[in-house]
Order: C-alpha cells, then structure tokens, then sequence
C-alpha cells in the first residue's frame, strides 16, 4: 500500500521537486537552492524552502552566498543572496521524495568541484586559507561572469576556478591604496604570495 502523507506534506514535495529540477545545483558537496536577498513574492524564499524541507524531515542549512553582478546593473557588486544547502550525506532524506535524483547523484564525477572556492591570503602573522562565500554553480559561470566576480587574475586574467596547476593558485594580493578590496593573483604572477607576506610582516615588525 502507498504511504500516506499528509497535504501539506504532499504539497512541500511538489514545490521542492519543482525547485530542485529547475534551479537546483549538485556537486561533490551536495545539492544547493539559491534565493536572492529580496527576490520578491513571485519566488520562495531560502526560508520558505526551508520549512518546505523541514517538512519532508530533510536536513539542510542556509548560509550566505554570492553571485556575479549583472552586466545591466548600475551596480557592479556582486549580488547578496541565500543558499539552501542539503549536504551528499543526507540526500538519501531528498531521495525519499525525489528519487529520480538518486542516479544523478550517483553520476556526480569524484573530481567535481564543492561549494568551497579557496584561496590564499597574506597576513602578517602569515599564509591564511579562506573561502568565498560563493553560490554553488561558481564552477559553470562563463569567463566574463567569472571576471565579473574577480575569478580571474588581477594581472593576467587567468581563470581562477581552473585547480589543476598548482603554480596558479589564487592569492588575495591587494593593492596598499585599497587595502579592503579584494583582489586575486595567481601564485606564478605573485610568487605565491610571498612578497606580500613579506611586507605585511616588515610594516608589522615581524619575522616574516
């Protein structure tokens, strides 16, 4: 006999089903729901999903997440928004009522990129490991959306999301004029952010 489920249980799968199968982003990670901070009635919140995925007792979290500026925009910042994340080890709980994605999850290749992209920053204390806080299709933006979100060298525009070579790893090397704005180089076009190491050691008077 078929389980039964109560309406509003029926009803948060069809609008998560819905959500998945057209905005939803899997990869080595898990899967990904990004909302837009102020995205209108027209279109669920990352809370309202969340209370869908509470209802279908599926664990998720909603961290902060960025996108690339819309070349229309007057703006040039990148756009603020919500990501609803279910992690690869809960997402049999999404299977349970989506399980077409139980193949797709399977295919996912084991050098797939996750929700991280991490670089390296000079501090005078030393060589610290960040992420950005980047929504998850990060990976499949075009060359000029990643250029748009500074995904790309500073100096020789190569494209940063490319881990393969580890000579171009990206470092935050920012210009001393404008010491809070964010700025990738890759490790070849900064000698992997040794001498900013440096200076930042010597204006702090310490060992570099």
């Amino acid at each position: 006999m078929a389980e039964a489920v109560a309406p509003e249980v029926r009803a948060a799968q069809r609008r998560i089903v819905s959500t998945v199968n057209v905005s939803g982003v899997l990869n080595s990670d898990g899967l990904a729901l990004w909302r837009e901070a102020g995205c209108g009635e027209w279109k669920a919140t990352a809370a309202e999903l969340g209370r869908d995925l509470a209802l279908l007792e599926v664990p998720h979290t909603i961290v902060t997440a960025f996108r690339f500026p819309l070349a229309s925009s007057y703006s040039k910042a990148m756009r603020r928004g919500e990501e609803v994340r279910i992690a690869r080890k809960d997402l049999t709980h999404l299977v349970r009522w989506m399980p077409s994605l139980k193949q797709t999850i399977a295919d996912i290749p084991e050098d797939c990129p996750g929700w991280a992209f991490r670089l390296f920053q000079p501090r005078a204390e030393g060589m610290a490991v960040l992420s950005l806080a980047l929504s998850a299709e990060w990976p499949a933006w075009s060359v000029k959306q990643a250029r748009a979100a500074g995904l790309v060298c500073a100096e020789c525009d190569y494209d940063l999301r490319e881990f393969k070579d580890e000579t171009r790893l990206p470092y935050d090397i920012r210009l001393p004029e404008k010491p809070n704005k964010r700025r990738l180089v890759c490790g070849q076009c900064c000698n992997h952010g040794l001498d900013e190491l440096g200076r930042l050691a010597a204006l702090a008077g310490q060992p570099s």
